[in-house]
């Protein structure tokens, strides 16, 4: 394709290298001819929502000192760059209108040119838990550094739900960001809203009539209710008027949710954490570990698939316990151990396996992408978003304080790295941290249902959404009785046609019903 379909012009690959090449290499001055370019489709099915998405592949050639064009084409080497490309869908004007008037582009534009890179200063030398971005144009582009071609990709086949292994690694970039922020605001003598000021003004939950997303959140309201009708505990149940009568005030709390704190300490939130917007580099769980394989100093090899003391620390980790688990005395009887990198995953919606098997890529890090709707608001409305939007009710029962507890760690180990006590943050400790937990749950849930039952949905409808320039989880164009047209709206579609999706779907709106308006 080319790149002038989207916008992107010669000079502007130029200047997408010159940024790559000053960030990587460190020099500013970087000779370079282009070999060749190309953008292509990064799938032919659209991949999420707010944006078009690409890759931009660069072809280039060192320029040679005191060499000519011809000598340095045969003697100077070529080298593959990749890129990744968020583009504003203007083929499709509505989503367009709807993403504009949103401020999506805008918003993340403007922290990937300002406050993201304030924070990758305040961890420089650690592990990346952002990406970088090279290029912005207008308030219709931003150019990535291509993830994948540095090991990093999206969990793909678990139906967007996140074994524990993934969740405790993208909680621990979680802390990072949060812990940046902190950091950085400290150094800085004032909080983040103000060094930079509208940044992060509310873009998803705005309480104004008049305002797109109010419009949204009342359909999503409706529709929402109509799939509880058709959960069975519900359908029949002498409860349902009185569940249908109080969701939508229980759902409306997201507005006040969605503000800074009063009472607990705020941070930069991510603002849409789900299995999507986090993206991982593995490392493979040692099996049949001998000690005369793997003794001190022979990692050699294993460390070629890493690329930072923080991932081979982990790798060090995990080798030593396969070694522990594999080691035979002379005369001690063989039995076989459960290993203890497993960890369970009990789902009743979705039976679905635990990544780290012996033997198996284990995730190492993680990166978190998507700022299209990041907000200032408490620590715990971050983890409970992504902790409610990624696992089922099942697994919370069994891992949610388990994983609380991996965040809070996480987070302290950050501050104790920077001689900041974690309890500048939460003034109890743990309880603290809890407490404001027990409080953002339901903000957590909220985010869930209202994002999800449209991100959820199979890629098939999605398409024909665009192709139909309407809106998934808005009103459809013919009406029912009650003249809301909820009745074909593509997400009650998906919940009729699809499994998975109405399994994941009852099982979040259940366990906002069953906690929030029944045991009220």
């Amino acid at each position: 394709m080319d790149p002038l379909t989207i916008g992107l012009s010669e000079n502007d690959i130029e200047t997408v290298v010159k940024s790559y090449i000053k960030d990587k290499r460190n020099r500013v001055n970087g000779k370079f001819r282009l070999v060749s370019y190309q953008v292509r489709r990064l799938s032919e099915e659209p991949v999420g929502y707010l944006g078009d998405h690409y890759i931009l592949d660069v072809n280039l050639r060192e320029k040679m000192v005191h060499y000519s064009p011809e000598e340095e084409e045969e003697y100077a080497e070529e080298e593959y760059i990749s890129f990744f490309l968020k583009v504003l869908p203007e083929n499709v004007p509505k989503l367009a209108d709807y993403i504009k008037e949103m401020g999506c582009f805008r918003k993340e534009i403007l922290l990937y040119k300002h406050l993201i890179p304030r924070l990758q200063d305040v961890m420089i030398g650690t592990r990346a838990f952002v990406p970088t971005a090279y290029y912005t144009k207008e308030e219709r582009m931003v150019v990535f550094e291509n993830l994948k071609t540095d090991g990093y990709s999206i969990v793909q086949g678990t139906k967007n739900l996140l074994d524990f292994d993934h969740l405790k690694v993208a909680l621990q970039a979680v802390a990072k960001l949060h812990a940046a922020s902190l950091i950085l605001e400290e150094r800085s003598g004032a909080p983040i809203p103000k060094l930079f000021v509208g940044y992060l003004n509310e873009n998803a939950y705005v309480d104004d009539d008049d305002h797109v997303r109010k419009v949204n959140l009342e359909n999503a309201i409706h529709v929402l209710c109509e799939m509880i009708k058709r959960i069975d505990a519900y359908a029949s149940s002498d409860r349902l008027d009185e569940i249908l009568q109080k969701f939508p005030s229980i759902v409306r709390k997201i507005y006040d949710f969605s503000k800074p704190s009063i009472i607990h300490r705020n941070v930069l939130n991510h603002g849409d954490l789900w299995s999507n917007n986090v993206m991982f580099r593995y490392v493979m769980v040692p099996t049949n570990v001998e000690r005369s394989t793997y003794n001190e100093g022979s990692l050699t090899e294993i460390e070629k698939a890493t690329s930072d003391r923080e991932d081979l620390v982990e790798l060090e980790a995990a080798v030593s316990q396969a070694t522990k688990q594999t080691a035979i005395c002379n005369g001690e009887r063989r039995r076989r151990k459960r290993s203890s990198i497993k960890k369970p995953n009990l789902f009743e919606v979705l039976n679905l396996g635990n990544w780290s098997e012996p033997g198996d890529a284990r995730p190492s890090s993680c990166i978190l992408i998507d700022f299209q709707i990041a907000r200032y608001a408490p620590p715990a409305y971050d983890v409970l978003s992504l902790l409610m939007s990624a696992t089922t009710r099942t697994f919370r029962e069994h891992y949610l304080e388990e994983l609380l507890d991996v965040y809070y760690d996480a987070l302290r180990a950050e501050l104790d790295w920077f001689h900041r006590d974690v309890r500048e943050v939460f003034p109890s400790g743990f309880s603290s941290f809890r407490d404001s937990c027990d409080q953002y749950r339901l903000a957590g849930l909220v985010d869930s249902v209202l994002y999800r039952h449209v991100t959820m949905l199979p890629v098939e409808l999605v398409a024909r959404c665009r192709e139909e320039h309407r809106l998934p989880g808005t009103v459809g164009s013919q009406h029912l009785p009650d003249d809301r047209g909820a009745g074909v709206d593509i997400c009650l579609e998906a919940w009729t046609q699809y499994n998975d999706y109405r399994m994941l779907m009852t099982d979040m709106l259940s366990d906002l019903v069953s906690r929030y308006i029944l045991q009220v």
